[in-house]
């Protein structure tokens, strides 16, 4: 037999449009299920790394992608307590000198208690340096209420939430009470420690932060929380926030080698301070790409019935072939041959399906909601009003791989079944 016989004979049998009867019938639906499989989980994994992308360009607008924390970083070079600290401005200037590294900040972090209308919500309290700031976030560029500006020039001004302000019933110019969690006892008892702002500007970045980030000016946080002029750290921005575990370990090395602490600082990368967040999403995608790569599973398990049915049909053929010279290895290569070639027609159709509708379901989903009036995802309800795709070569790879790699393994019993096929027994009732 020449070698080209085995792929002849799967491509008569193999393509759905040539194979006549129930044979090809079967074909063209294990075809389009393994299609509409493999073209699903695409475009249901390109969502959600649009959900990923987006909430991550949203948290590092207004949070750092390094995190310096040392409780030896002052305003100045001693603290009340006459403790040798080290002023934040020369750490900032010897970070700078890294190539990474384009931005630092000070900061003071602490969690507060916040009231206002009769009404309570629980906040993380960050203090900033205007003038710094804006080299490690775009807290500016996200102000839709007030002026920030005034964090300066107001003594104890605010900067909050759109949600945490609306849940509390606040606008700026209103007034707020601040508690913190600390209980001092004194001779009538226990007393909270509060003091009362006024909300200057408000935010929206389109993310959690909005209902429980507020921050102020340093100095006054620093004089809330009796810190004198101790700090937290530093906020670090670095020029690819995907490599800021590798940038902390060199900061680290670049900095022991200096006198600024009497401990090695502390470095806390993006991922690290929101490990649970993203933690829950990686969670997600896995699972979501376990239960779509089931139905590629079960369109790719379909190819066993059809070459089982196949070799069941064609019993006398096969002995035929086998009695005219074909190997058991020739019998085995053509079955398989005939389902990797369904499974490689139904994935190269899924993914060419999935790369044109996956980089533009956003504007689909926008037409559709126009048309019909309907709208999918509320702004007030949701933090992103709209569905993000991004597409990923990894991705497609990894799937389009899989499901072929799967309906591969689905043929290995029925073409070693038809393999074992004996001429004589199959020919013995032949008339």
């Amino acid at each position: 037999m020449p070698r080209s016989f085995p792929l002849f004979v799967a491509l008569r049998y193999g393509i759905p449009a040539r194979g006549t009867g129930t044979s090809g019938f079967l074909s063209a639906v294990s075809l389009l299920g393994l299609s509409l499989g493999v073209f699903a989980l695409i475009v249901v994994v390109s969502v959600m790394n649009g959900f990923e992308r987006e909430l991550q360009s949203r948290l590092l607008s207004l949070l750092p992608h390094v995190q310096l924390l040392s409780p030896d970083i002052s305003n100045n070079i001693k603290d009340d307590n006459n403790t040798q600290k080290t002023d934040w401005r020369i750490i900032r200037n010897e970070l700078l000198k890294h190539p990474d590294v384009i931005g630092a900040a000070p900061y003071v972090e602490t969690t507060v208690m916040l009231s206002a209308n009769q009404r309570f919500h629980s906040a993380t309290l960050t203090g900033i340096n205007i003038a710094s700031e804006q080299s490690v976030s775009v807290l500016h560029q996200h102000i839709i209420a007030g002026d920030i500006n005034r964090l300066t020039d107001t003594r104890y001004g605010i900067v909050i939430g759109r949600l945490l302000a609306k849940q509390l019933g606040v606008i700026p110019g209103d007034k707020l009470n601040i508690i913190m969690p600390k209980v001092s006892i004194t001779p009538l008892g226990p007393v909270t420690r509060q003091k009362r702002f006024e909300v200057v500007a408000v935010f929206e970045v389109g993310a959690e932060l909005d209902q429980n980030l507020i921050m102020t000016n340093i100095e006054t946080s620093q004089k809330l929380l009796a810190k004198g002029n101790t700090m937290t750290g530093l906020r670090i921005a670095v020029n690819d926030q995907f490599k800021s575990i590798s940038i902390s370990d060199s900061l680290s090395t670049q900095l022991a080698s200096k006198q600024f602490f009497t401990s090695p600082p502390r470095f806390i990368d993006w991922r690290e301070k929101n490990s649970s967040l993203f933690r829950a999403i990686f969670m997600e995608k896995i699972m979501i790409f376990v239960l779509l790569m089931s139905v590629v599973a079960v369109a790719s398990f379909n190819i066993v019935s059809i070459i089982l049915m196949t070799v069941t049909d064609k019993r006398s053929d096969i002995a035929v072939l086998r009695t005219m010279g074909a190997s058991a290895g020739d019998i085995r290569r053509l079955f398989i041959l005939q389902g990797l070639l369904i499974g490689v027609m139904g994935t190269t159709t899924g993914v060419l399906l999935a790369l044109l509708v996956a980089p533009n379901i956003g504007s689909l989903l926008q037409t559709i909601e126009s048309l019909s009036g309907w709208q999918l995802f509320d702004p007030s309800v949701y933090f992103i009003p709209f569905l993000p795709s991004e597409l990923r070569t990894a991705d497609v790879v990894i799937v389009s791989s899989a499901a072929i790699l799967i309906s591969l393994l689905a043929t290995l019993y029925p073409a070693a079944k038809a393999a074992r096929i004996e001429p004589a027994e199959a020919l013995a009732y032949e008339h």
